[in-house]
Order: structure tokens, then sequence, then C-alpha cells
């Protein structure tokens, strides 16, 4: 995810503490992935929601091997996706079962990381196994490790971070006549890190100082699903249905923010949560325009019913050891978040012009309920009393409904300009504080927010196609924001609706190829993501208007060479990359500023076409001047962590295919 963020301006990454938790964020709309609620930019395998609303849950870190398009989609997304994409999203669109033709692909890759003794490596496998002439089977499958780059001063230990990675894909398709096709998926995923990637501090070193416990984190997927399409002529009916398991079983070392190295205290924390999510879809998708009347003919429409229920769980046992007695609390929640919905879009040309109009009726409710309990154990209590932790078993509430409307409307001004004006309402999903015998300053749940997304652009193409330039001004304003609070001694972590921000921004993109072998492209953003009402913040106190908001750097860019050429027997595919992102404050009151980095990547190729199985060698390198970025910042109890960017990588790919 985050090689292809690279190139993408106006989207930054934020990498939180493990592999799983992680963010994405477009324009500055920005998530904090300590946060208990929904993401703003949703993940999508197809149409299927990976993300999880009203409880934040893990973030599987899919391969891209053999899918067919990575899509950074840039604004709400709300008509198609719903509440999980608030302000864009990120999807993953696999490969599909061909009849008529045996086809595979295998990949073996092995390297190096800087600031790790360990070598990394990587397996893929593809096979498309047409059975008869209207059965297919696709399978495809890879293995990853990357060695551990952090080193455990206290103890020791070395390169404790690696990660672990299997992934699966089975598909079936069946033509059962030219006009009904049945499809079948199942997606499973495996992740293992085997230690959390942050330091102490606010630099990105790459040493814990004060590690007590072996921090650790797996996380699972399977995904089922079913489509089934019928071609009706002038419009096609499609259905499809999945269900989604997701689990992550996290062990959390947290000592070094009750003050482990002069209290003596060392304290681990166990968070299991997990999601179990139906989906079903019903959609009408017109294969030619739309007749009748003037008014209804010449359209191109898509339009369908939506209906959604995930039942998510979090629970979280905390274990404080004291010198001479340990205590424990346990806590959590259970939520059912329900989405009902229609939507629409419809696209018509009128000579130079093409009006695109679209919404969503949704209606969403989250039901669940919040608990706590308190163990307590001690040779030598010295006094100390149990905390009054008790079990709470009232069930809230939540429900909303409402219209997200789009528009849009292109102007063909010649055959190498085209101005494009739009606007788009997201939300995000809303949900609820599980704190049980939570004080009067955390409310029970939290609404969902929205924001309103204005587009002014032009696209321009020249030299016959070798030379485009786009352009695009954006206006958003985001109302009721979700924030994260802490309360209290022990940080009771809540989520409240506070204040609005406006962001106002531009970006640019530029591919040229002057000759057959070379591409250059270049592109940038501005953004200034800022607080527009003053509001107070239970953690932060008093948060004015004009404040910066939080992982929401000014200016992110790249720029990309690519240079191919076919030679006698072999073919040369080389390109080096440069991307950019400027300083950031990690949050609203920016308790570690986040510096501005650059990273220069660069990947070549030699694939001999002509000899059986097509192989391919390549040489990979990532952030090749081994840059030092923090990508994430986290302040508790006055101690500070920082999660670093990943150290250079070098790796050297054989691929095969028939």
């Amino acid at each position: 995810v985050e090689d292809v963020l690279r190139l993408s301006p106006g989207v930054t990454f934020e990498s939180g503490l493990t592999s799983s938790s992680t963010s994405i964020i477009v324009r500055g709309v920005t998530n904090d992935s300590r946060s208990p609620g929904p993401r703003t930019v949703g993940r999508f395998y197809g149409n299927v929601p990976l993300t999880n609303p009203s409880i934040q849950g893990a973030e599987a870190d899919l391969d891209t091997f053999d899918m067919r398009t990575v899509e950074v989609l840039k604004g709400p997304q709300g008509t198609l996706f719903g509440g999980s994409a608030l302000a864009g999203a990120f999807r993953y669109e696999p490969n599909q079962p061909e009849t008529g033709k045996w086809s595979g692909a295998a990949g073996i890759g092995g390297g190096t990381m800087a600031s790790s003794d360990d070598t990394s490596h990587q397996y893929q496998l593809m096979l498309n196994m047409p059975l008869g002439e209207r059965f297919a089977l696709r399978f495809a499958g890879s293995d990853r490790y990357l060695p551990g780059y952090i080193d455990d001063v206290r103890s020791g230990e070395e390169d404790f971070n690696d990660y672990k990675a299997k992934q699966g894909r089975v598909m079936a398709g069946w033509e059962a006549t030219d006009e009904l096709r049945f499809d079948a998926h199942y997606l499973k995923f495996e992740g293992r890190l085997d230690g959390y990637n942050f330091v102490e501090g606010n630099s990105p070193s790459r040493e814990r100082l004060y590690k007590y416990f072996d921090d650790l984190e797996d996380s699972n997927l399977d995904l089922y699903g079913g489509k089934v399409a019928w071609d009706m002529g002038p419009a096609s009916i499609v259905f499809e249905g999945n269900n989604l398991k997701m689990d992550r079983d996290q062990l959390n070392d947290v000592s070094i923010f009750l003050g482990a190295p002069v209290s003596g205290l060392s304290v681990f924390q166990n968070f299991l949560m997990s999601t179990n999510q139906d989906t079903y879809e019903l959609r009408v998708v017109s294969n030619t325009p739309s007749s009748g009347p003037a008014l209804f003919a010449d359209w191109n429409y898509v339009a369908g019913l939506f209906y959604m229920e995930s039942d998510q769980s979090s629970t979280n046992l905390t274990w404080i050891n004291f010198p001479t007695f340990s205590q424990a609390q346990g806590g959590g929640g259970f939520v059912t978040a329900e989405e009902k919905a229609f939507y629409f879009d419809v696209t018509r040309h009128f000579g130079k012009w093409e009006l695109n109009l679209g919404g969503r009726f949704f209606d969403q409710t989250t039901r669940g309920k919040g608990y706590a309990s308190f163990v307590y154990r001690s040779t030598d209590p010295g006094g100390i009393p149990p905390i009054p932790y008790t079990l709470g078993n009232a069930v809230q509430a939540s429900s909303e409904s409402g219209f997200n409307p789009k528009a849009a409307i292109r102007w063909f001004a010649n055959d190498h300009t085209t101005l494009v004006a739009s606007y788009a309402k997201g939300y995000r999903f809303g949900g609820l504080n599980s704190v049980p015998n939570a004080p009067p300053e955390v409310p029970t749940s939290f609404e969902s927010d929205d924001i309103d997304n204005f587009e002014l652009g032009v696209r321009t193409t020249w030299l016959d196609g070798r030379l485009t330039a786009d352009l695009t001004a954006f206006y958003i304003e985001w109302s009721r924001l979700q924030l994260l609070q802490r309360f209290g001694t022990f940080a009771v972590t809540f989520t409240d609706n506070v204040g609005a921000a406006e962001i106002k921004g531009a970006e640019f993109a530029l591919n040229l190829a002057p000759t057959p072998n070379w591409l250059f492209s270049i592109g940038g953003s501005y953004q200034d993501a800022k607080t527009s009402e003053s509001f107070n913040s239970v953690e932060w106190g008093f948060v004015e208007s004009g404040t910066q908001l939080g992982q929401s750097p000014r200016f992110t860019g790249f720029t990309q060479l690519r240079y191919t050429k076919p030679f006698d027997t072999f073919e040369l595919d080389s390109t080096v990359a440069y991307s950019y992102r400027s300083s950031a404050p990690n949050n609203l009151v920016n308790s570690i500023p986040l510096d501005s980095f650059g990273t220069l990547d660069l990947a070549a190729s030699v694939q001999f076409s002509n000899m059986s199985f097509r192989p391919r060698l390549s040489l990979i390198g990532r952030n090749l001047t081994d840059e030092r970025a923090a990508l994430f910042g986290l302040r508790v109890s006055g101690v500070d962590v920082v999660s670093a960017n990943m150290p250079r990588q070098l790796m050297l790919q054989l691929d095969v295919a028939f």
C-alpha cells in the first residue's frame, strides 16, 4: 500500500504501530490510528468493504500480486461505497478466471534490508485453469517475509520486529449461457508481526530502549463471496453476496507509558478484535443508453440496493505488575452496525457537455454495549484497594438516515481540453463509546461526520497524446469531526463530535513521452487543512479555529523517469522515482512534529520474451538513501513514541509466465 501511495499526490500513509493499524489519508481529511472509530478512507476488495464501521479494526495488508488494478479514489465515494468512504477509497480489483486458455505465473525474490542481519523473501504463484468451454478456476497466492530492523537495547535482542504474510485466493467463473454468468471467490490472509514498529522518543531511531514484554500481532482475514450477472440486453442485473471475517490478536508492551524505568512497573495489554460482516448488493447496470421520451433517453445508468450487517467486538485486558503485587483490568464492547441503502448514478452527453448525477439514500443503525471487569491479585497489597469496575449490561443504540448527493459537469472544449466541475457529499458511520460507568465527560455515542467536497479541474492532452497535463482545485467543508479523546489517569478512550474544518488545495499531474522509449511524470499537491471552529477537547483543552489538522502535510509530490527498450533477445524496463512529503503535525497540538522527508526508489528488469516461460529478472530498490522519518507519533502520560518509515530495501526477483 505504501509503495502505491507514494505516487499519488495529496494522499499520505500513516503507519500506526503495527502492520494492520495503518491508515490512508486523502487531502488532509485526517484519521487518528489510536481512535476506536472508523477510518476516513475505506479499503475495498472489488465491491466488498474491508474497513470496519463503528469500531476500528484490522486493515489487511493484501499483496497486489495478480491484481488487475489497484485504485486510489480521491474525494467522497459515498454514492457507490457508502459510509466506508468518507474522504476516498483504496480498491483492489483482482484478475478474474478466464475461459479458453491455460495461463500461469510464478515469482521468487530475495533481498536485504538496512539495519538488519536477516534477508527478505517472497514467493508468488498464479494458475488459471479452464475446465471446459464455459468454466474456469483461478488460483493466486503469495508468501512474504520482511526481516526486523529494530533492536532491543534492554535485552540485546536484534531485529525483533520481523513480519510474515501469507495470502491465497481461489476464484471460479461459470458462463452458464451467453447471458448468465456465476462467479465465486475465497480470499485468505494471515499476517504476523513479531514486534511493534515504534521506538521511544520523537526521533525515528531503530532501537527500543525499554521493552519488557514480547509485543506481537496476529491478523487474519477470510472472505467468501459470490456474484450472479444476467445480461438482459439493454441492461444487466447483478447480485453479489459476501461474508467477511477479520480477527486481530495483539500483545502490547505499554510499560514505558507508566514510567517503568523508574517505578519498577511493567504493563502489557492484550487486545482481541473481531469482525463478522455480511454484505449484499443488487444493482442494474445499463449496457446501452436508455430509450424513451427526449428527457429520459440516452442516459447511462447504474442503480442498486445495498445491505450490510457487521458484528464487531473489541476486548482489552491490561496487566499491571508492581514490584510486590499485580492487578488486571479488562473491558471492551460488542457492536452491530447495519446499513440499508439505495443508490443511483446516471450520465448523459449533450453535445460538448456531459452531465453526471448520483446519490445515496441510507439508513444506518448501531447497537451495542460495553463491559468492564476487575481482577486483583496480591502477595503484599500494601493497602491499595481494588478499583471498583463493574459489568455494564445496558444496550446503547444510535440511528441516522439521510441522502448524500453528487453532481459533475464536463465541458469538452476541444480535442485537447476538458473542464470538470463537481460536488460530492460523503459521510462516515457513527458509533458507540462502550465505557461502562462513564463519567459525564464521556458521551454514550457519537454521530456520523460528513464532508462537502467541491472540485474544479482541467484535463489536457497534447502532442498526439504524448503530453498530458491535469490540474484540480478542491475545497472541502468537514462537519462534526469524529475526534479521539482521552480522559482520566488510566486514559479512558472515547470518540466525540467536535467543531468543523476547512481544507483548500490543488493537485497537478504531468506526463510526457518525448520518444517511444522515455516517459517522464511529475505530480504534486498543496493543501491547507485547518479547523474552522474553536472547541474544547478533554485531552488537549481549548483548540482554536485555524489549527492545522494532524497528519496533514502541506506539500506532497513525486517525479518519475521510465526508460523501456526492446533489444534482439530481451526487453529492458527501468524506472527511477522520487517522492516527497513536507512536515506535518502529528495531532491538533503538534505534540510530536513530523519532519519532511523524501524517498528514492529504483526498479530495473530484463525480460526474455522469446524464451520458454518468458523469464524476467528484476532488481528493486526502495528508499535507496535510507532516509529516516517518523510517519506517526503518539504521546501518552508525557511519554513520546514514533513509528518510522521502512529502511532501505534491495531485492532481486525472478518471474516466469506462460
